[in-house]
């Protein structure tokens, strides 16, 4: 993946979707599986005490079909709101990780800055120590020239 260029998010259209989401299981979802529920569950039995194995065979089949409707009605429920919660945990994961990574660019920065404001100065120092030294040199001569033999 040398190419990539990373993951990008909308994180406001993904908190939107978070937000759709849970507003539509708490409102809709979750109090619509337990009025279908409650209704498949309401009536009777048939069936069951029948003399006929075919009719006990159907009703038995007919329950099973109505457990996996009630279990299918839970899961649904139950992934709707894993799946708010996940978007809405992605979107503060993402900007966490956002705001951490200028935190660090900048530190990083910073840093950098430092260390080349600190070469810069000891550059700088160098610099004028090294006129300095050769202006004294340069004077240390001219009073050579001037006055032989005389010490430094």
């Amino acid at each position: 993946m040398a190419d990539s260029k990373g993951i990008e998010i909308n994180a406001t259209g993904m908190q939107d979707f978070s937000t759709k989401l849970q507003a539509s299981v708490d409102k809709d979802i979750a109090p619509g599986s337990e009025r279908i529920k409650n209704q498949l569950q309401f009536y009777p039995a048939f069936g069951i005490h029948s003399a006929s194995p075919v009719v006990q065979s159907a009703a038995y089949s007919y329950w099973q079909r109505m457990e996996e409707a009630m279990l299918f009605l839970d899961t649904l429920s139950h992934n709707a709101a894993v799946l708010a919660k996940v978007a809405q945990e992605i979107v503060t994961t993402y900007r966490d990780a956002d705001s951490q990574s200028v935190s660090f660019l900048e530190a990083l920065q910073r840093g950098a800055s430092t260390e080349v404001t600190r070469g810069e100065e000891t550059a700088k120092a160098a610099y004028q120590q090294a006129l300095a030294d050769e202006q004294r040199d340069r004077m240390n001569e001219n009073r050579e020239l001037h006055n032989p033999g005389a010490t430094r």
